[in-house]
């Protein structure tokens, strides 16, 4: 979800789940035409908490909406639609692909290119979240929330293998900048077998995450009002502005220009400015 941050609607974990768990953003979206924005893929899962009314994702090849009111995806390779009336709410919990395991005690694999109500991982959870946060009238009372229910469910001792947490974090660390055969040298593992235990436990391969993560820097930019695109192609590891380009189209099903204009949810961190 893109929106303008003010810095009270966006908030760190605690330490215990900072692992886990990069940052929570709150929006509270309206005034906008209604219409379709588009989730993106990135090095995240998405994890959303609906305030008032439910998240709206509609299935691109049947035109069907399925409502949520705590989403839980995996990692993609293709965007998703969120259809909305002008007005939408809510909190996105940034989640590395670390976090299902020491959560849910499940490997993020099992949510690739999927979209979950979290009523289906844990009932329980999923009801406590939406109720706190929804009862909260302020946006500090509501991370309060999740900071709460999260840590309690916390188990650090559920994480997958040293050496596929190491190579997550390399290529991530690089915005997947790092060739998968150095990655796989520095664990000490043969490439082969990297792929086969990255896949494994994420979902997608390791040359996949690597793509995802430079596609998800690059757009990162745009919104942050770098608008220089042949600029941003150079930074983010693409041979040109045409790579740049093709990717996005690959993964957006769009060009870089037409998705900001079309997606007046986007636009308005563009339009906020850095």
């Amino acid at each position: 979800m893109s929106a303008a941050r003010p810095d009270d609607l966006v908030r760190s974990p605690p330490p215990r789940l900072r692992p886990y768990v990069s940052d929570y953003v709150g929006y509270d979206i309206a005034g906008v035409p209604a219409g379709t924005h588009l989730g993106l893929p990135s090095g995240m899962l998405t994890f959303i908490v609906s305030i008032e009314r439910p998240l709206l994702q509609v299935d691109e090849e049947t035109g069907t909406a399925d409502a949520f009111d705590v989403l839980l995806a995996g990692l993609h390779l293709r965007r998703t639609l969120i259809r909305h009336d002008g007005v939408m709410a809510g909190i996105q919990i940034n989640f590395s692909p670390l976090a299902p395991r020491a959560l849910f005690g499940i490997p993020a694999g099992e949510f690739v290119h999927r979209s979950y109500d979290l009523t289906e991982i844990s009932r329980p959870l999923a009801a406590e979240l939406h109720e706190r946060v929804n009862a909260a009238e302020t946006w500090t009372d509501r991370f309060d929330a999740i900071d709460e229910v999260l840590t309690f469910v916390l188990d650090g001792d559920r994480a997958p293998r040293a050496e596929v947490v190491a190579s997550w974090r390399q290529i991530a660390g690089s915005h997947g900048g790092l060739p998968v055969s150095l990655v796989a040298d520095r664990i000490g593992w043969s490439r082969r077998h990297l792929n086969t235990q990255f896949t494994a436990e994420f979902g997608i391969g390791p040359k996949d995450a690597g793509r995802v993560l430079r596609f998800d820097r690059a757009r990162k930019m745009m919104t942050a009002g770098h608008n220089a695109l042949a600029d941003i192609a150079v930074a983010c590891g693409y041979a040109d502005q045409s790579h740049l380009n093709r990717e996005f189209r690959t993964l957006a099903g769009t060009s870089p220009r037409q998705w900001l204009s079309n997606d007046d949810v986007a636009r308005l961190s563009v339009d906020a400015g850095p």
